[in-house]
């Protein structure tokens, strides 16, 4: 198996754990170049004012980054992240964030997907698999992760104790710090990786982007995946939008790999 026991217990407990891939560093290169022309940096708009993450979900069909995509080891992490031997392609993105002018570190903090204890114990498991495919360095200065390690079950067991929520869940939606229940979440932690590597994560768990004080920006693809037969809800506008992908992605996967899109 691509990932250990070990490694999916850290998952299902931290919430995240970091692997290496078999992804080489010209793959890793080249896909980074992608990134140059899809998700460029944003030239300041007309008061002046400049964004410095740029982002596009399931909207590329470059073969550097639908390679990496269709990738068995991708699919064979996620049948074991998720307890199940059949794995099915959700989403993905290419999220960027490029350098900006020394101030101090600020972080967003949020979680984007809800599901509840029991979907976590199932088997196969009612989550979300979130890759984020690191294509540069992320360093303490450029732009890392903040994660609080294990949040999501304390919100698991939340979500499970409201009988009139779990009708809904598991679901994606995007719900700020300030606006989630006053529990005990830990401190935030930077998330740090090597080009190439890929952390697997939760979205349940409070996370979010930092700003990057480094010289380089900071590029990941970002690629979900869904045990077979588990229905995890998307907001309408994300559900059309991945319909309407997967029938082009279809067209650009190898024959042998088509199977990981929804039937």
């Amino acid at each position: 198996m691509v990932i250990s026991a070990p490694q999916i217990t850290r998952f299902l407990q931290d919430g995240a754990v970091t692997l290496d891939t078999p992804f080489t560093t010209d793959q890793v290169q080249a896909a980074a170049a992608v990134f140059d022309r899809i998700v460029p940096a944003a030239p300041p708009d007309a008061k002046g004012q400049q964004r410095f993450r740029t982002s596009t979900t399931c909207s590329f069909f470059d073969p550097e980054l639908v390679d990496l995509i269709q990738h068995p080891f991708l699919e064979e992490v996620a049948q074991g992240v998720l307890d199940a031997k059949d794995v099915r392609f959700l989403q993905t993105a290419a999220l960027a964030t490029y350098p900006q002018p020394p101030g101090p570190f600020t972080f967003d903090q949020h979680i984007d997907l809800q599901y509840t204890r029991a979907d976590l114990e199932a088997s196969p498991r009612r989550i979300v698999c979130t890759f984020f495919l690191w294509l540069s360095d992320v360093t303490a200065s450029r732009a890392p992760l903040m994660y609080r390690s294990g949040s999501h079950l304390p919100l698991a067991d939340c979500w499970q104790s409201q009988p009139g929520l779990q009708q809904h869940l598991p679901r994606v939606i995007g719900i700020p710090l300030a606006d989630l229940p006053a529990l005990e979440y830990g401190d935030p932690h930077p998330l740090l990786a090597r080009a190439g590597q890929a952390t697997v994560l939760t979205t349940a768990m409070v996370h979010g982007a930092s700003v990057n004080l480094d010289s380089s920006p900071r590029k990941a693809l970002v690629v979900t995946f869904t045990a077979r037969g588990v229905t995890v809800a998307l907001p309408p506008a994300q559900q059309d939008a991945k319909d309407a992908y997967e029938a082009g992605l279809a067209l650009q996967l190898r024959p042998e790999r088509r199977h990981i899109l929804a039937a």
